[in-house]
């Protein structure tokens, strides 16, 4: 009887970005869900939640929730050099590049978590180097997967739509334009996630 070929692990990637995405989202709903006042994306910031004057016991949850997917997200990073094996110079090179600028988008995650909003400086502080660098991530991850043969360029496309998109939000401080960015980024977390699962080779 012929045995059966046992399928390889699912990648770094895929599993730290599915992590990061579930964490994110569910520990921010309980968040939410303890807020005590009314909330709304046309008025408040997605940090309002981790505010302790504004809601000290859903701030616990969501400064929880920014620390656990902090590192999530590196491990995230650190697995997508999954994306540059056997690939040209130039692709490794961008892809490394957006590596580097994801974990200290990563780091800079955890420290939002850890300075919460009603601590301004430190807080303002590190949340312009999250969305800084992560403008950087996307648009060296979006140009490397454009050289990428095995990936399609409309994932590159869009992580450069991404990065447009968080540009215009760290440009125009509106709240609205951050609850548009941020769910983009995950959707980009959770493609890059997939992407790198149908790249692992069969057994």
């Amino acid at each position: 009887m012929k045995r059966r070929t046992p399928r390889p692990p699912y990648p770094l990637a895929t599993v730290a970005g599915a992590a990061s995405i579930v964490v994110c989202v569910s520990l921010a709903a309980a968040a939410y869900a303890w807020y005590p006042w009314a909330f709304s994306p046309m008025t408040n910031w997605i940090s309002d939640l981790g505010n302790r004057l504004l809601s000290p016991i859903g701030s616990v949850l969501f400064r929880l929730d920014m620390v656990i997917v902090g590192v999530s997200l590196a491990a995230f990073f650190l697995g997508l050099r999954a994306l540059t094996h056997d690939q040209r110079i130039w692709t490794r090179l961008l892809i490394g590049l957006g590596q580097i600028g994801g974990l200290v988008a990563s780091l800079a995650v955890t420290m939002t978590g850890i300075y919460s909003e009603d601590q301004t400086t430190a807080h303002a502080l590190w949340a312009s180097i999250l969305f800084i660098s992560l403008a950087v991530t996307l648009m060296f991850i979006g140009w490397g997967l454009f050289f990428h043969p095995r990936v399609p360029s409309l994932l590159g496309a869009f992580a450069l739509a991404v990065c447009a998109t968080d540009v215009v939000s760290i440009v125009n401080r509106s709240h609205w334009l951050e609850w548009v960015a941020v769910p983009l980024l995950l959707v980009f977390v959770a493609q890059l996630s997939y992407g790198t699962w149908k790249l692992t080779p069969s057994r």
